[in-house]
Formats: structure tokens, sequence, C-alpha cells
């Protein structure tokens, strides 16, 4: 696939906000923004100007690293320098690509040829077709229940509660009690200034009302479904899987006081039916 140039892909998919960001020293993200207001057509004309987080996250674990997700396709111009101050001269082991979308695989074919020991695990079975290039011994399948022995903790697969795709799959860390939710919890935020790379017990109350209130539900078929049903579902997996850290591809580390309230306003929304067609027509992918 042909590299766009240099100078169109930062107006689309943007850098700012100090990325990447050690949120702990074994834990970082990396990643940027979809910027709405560079895609074609009168989008800023009919809302304002928004905003999508298209991040990743680097576990470095005492004896294997880990990135959740690959970032976007078009943020390698800055992801690739990204990853390399975080990694600080280790190699990468495993990437955990958590759907086939462009925004949480696009960049698997180059991590896997720049660390040519890494390997690719979770639901990979189409992998293949995708990346005829890498060899199938770097395509590990893992189904919901296994595990990844990092050293000081483990790396748990789980099956996503709420699916982008039919290959969307979530994942926890038992040292963090971080849960990995791809497409689940994720915000859009406005185009400002202090917006970009920070993180939600950072932000105002106004600022935090505002991504709140317009959650990012890109699931399939979520009116046809008894979403009332996977709340419990959700709260069952919380009680397994006890939660203090959330991190989806589309927002930044969910953790601190807003956490419970992030989360029980999200399951409010889910409950009522409240999935909002026009989230899926709007969100700035």
């Amino acid at each position: 696939m042909p590299e766009l140039p240099a100078d169109v892909i930062p107006r689309a998919y943007i850098v700012r906000g100090g990325l990447p960001r050690m949120v702990f020293p074994d834990f970082a993200w990396v990643g940027g923004c979809s910027n709405s207001s560079a895609w074609p057509g009168p989008v800023s004309k009919r809302r304002p100007i928004t905003h999508e987080p298209c991040l990743a996250y680097v576990i470095l674990g005492a004896t294997k690293t880990l990135m959740v997700d690959t970032g976007h396709f078009a943020h390698w111009y800055s992801l690739e320098g990204q990853l390399e101050a975080v990694l600080q001269g280790r190699t990468l082991d495993y990437v955990f690509p958590s759907h086939q979308e462009i925004p949480h695989s696009g960049n698997l074919g180059r991590l896997l040829h720049k660390y040519p020991k890494a390997v690719a695990v979770g639901d990979v079975r189409d992998y293949h077709l995708f990346h005829p290039e890498v060899a199938l011994h770097r395509l590990v399948p893992m189904k919901h229940g296994e595990r990844l022995d990092l050293g000081d903790r483990e790396f748990v697969v789980l099956d996503a509660i709420w699916k982008d795709l039919s290959g969307s799959m979530w994942a926890y860390d038992t040292r963090r009690k971080l849960l990995f939710t791809a497409d689940g919890f994720g915000y859009i935020h406005l185009h400002e200034a202090n917006a970009c790379g920070t993180m939600l017990h950072e932000m105002s109350a106004e600022q935090v009302k505002q991504a709140t209130d317009r959650p990012a539900l890109p699931f399939t078929g979520m009116e046809l479904r008894d979403q009332p049903a996977r709340v419990a579902a959700f709260r069952a997996l919380m009680a397994r899987y006890p939660i203090e850290i959330i991190a989806g591809g589309h927002t930044a580390p969910i953790m601190g006081p807003v956490l419970q309230p992030t989360i029980e306003k999200l399951l409010a929304t889910i409950a009522e039916n409240k999935t909002g067609a026009a989230f899926l027509q709007t969100s700035p992918r």
C-alpha cells in the first residue's frame, strides 16, 4: 500500500498532547486523534469540529512486552518513534490487535516487520488474508480465558461483550487490574488544545460531561439485542476481574474518581437502549 504524503496525514490524523505518555512505569499509551475538520465534506458545518482518539497501549512486563492494538495506519509517521521511546531498547514480544478495523490493526504488518521476533495474538484467524507476507507461525490464535505470562502479570484474553466486528476481543492486565475494551468506552472530544492526550480525570467537569454525553457506540445490531442482559454480563465480568483502569482504543485510560461514574453512566445509556444511531453516523473515523 503506498504511503500518503507526509503533509496530508497530520491534517486528518494528528498527534499532539505530549504522546507517548507513561501512565505508570510499566504502562504507556501511544497514538493520536482522527480530526473531523480534515475529512472531506461539510463536516464542520453540521457540528463542532471533533476528534476521535485512535490509541494503542504498551505493557512493559518484567520479562515480556505487549502492545494492545497497533495504532491507526495513518499515525505511523509518529507512532514508530513513540513506540521506540516507550520500549527504551527493549523488543516487542506480542501484539494484540483487538479486531480487524484499521485503527486497531492497521500497523500490524509494519510492527511485525520492525520487530521480527514479535507474534500477533488473539482472534487472528483471518489476519493471514490481510497480511500474506507474515509467516503463519507468527499469528497465534488465543481464545477467551487464555493467558500470556509477561513475568510480573498475566495478560488475559476475553471475549468482548460489545463487538464492533465478529473478531472483537477484550483483555485484562492482572497486575494493574486494567480492562482493555477495544471500542468499548470510546469518547469523542472537541477540537481543543488541552483535550488531546488528556485523561478524563485530568479534564474539567465540563469537558468530562461533554465527552461522556457523547459515547462512540459502533457496535453491530445493538438495537436488535437484549442490552440489559449485556449490561448484566459486564457487571459479572467486573466481579470476576476487578477493574481499576479501563483503556479503550478510542479513549485515554479511565481511572481514579471518574472511573465508576463513567462506567455507570455508559451502562445506563446502553441499558435504556439509548444507542444513538446519530453516534454511528457522525463518528469521525
